[in-house]
């Protein structure tokens, strides 16, 4: 049997439109550690992202083993409308929370809003666990995952 092509998942990746907001949420508000901050000059982004006359600034910010990296290029690039997460190749980041209605209020504070009600589970492997969906001001889609709590 060959050995797998693909070893680990290196990380995840969030454009973002202020990289310093965005790290305020992710690591004073989530509780993410800076890992690292990066800049990437427009000859690099070009050949990495395909995205011509544009440079970024970055941050990898980690949870655990999970590494997201957050990057603003500039000049930020923006669409009409944020989309939905039911978009073919649309990502979204999944976390695990312990207060779904606290972090709720900490993400609409740096533009995160709900995309509907948290909806607890009723049954199956994730019975009592509640879940939402926030999108960004901008673009990009987040996942609030609370499992029941134990008494």
């Amino acid at each position: 049997m060959a050995s797998p092509l693909v070893s680990d998942v290196a990380h995840s990746g969030l454009s973002v439109a202020d990289l310093d907001d965005a790290l305020a949420l992710w690591c004073s508000g989530l509780g993410f550690t800076l890992e690292r901050t990066f800049t990437l000059d427009v000859d690099v982004t070009s050949a990495t992202t395909g995205v011509h006359e544009a440079a970024i600034r970055a941050a990898t910010v980690v949870l655990g083993r999970h590494r997201i990296e957050l990057l603003q290029y500039d000049p930020i690039r923006t669409v009409e409308s944020a989309g939905s997460p039911a978009l073919v190749g649309t990502v979204h980041i999944a976390l695990t929370v312990t207060d779904l209605d606290r972090v709720l209020t900490l993400c609409a504070r740096h533009g995160w809003q709900p995309v509907g009600t948290p909806h607890r589970m009723a049954r199956g492997a994730r019975l009592g666990t509640r879940i939402i969906y926030l999108e960004g001001a901008l673009g990009g889609f987040i996942e609030l995952i609370e499992p029941p709590q134990l008494p």
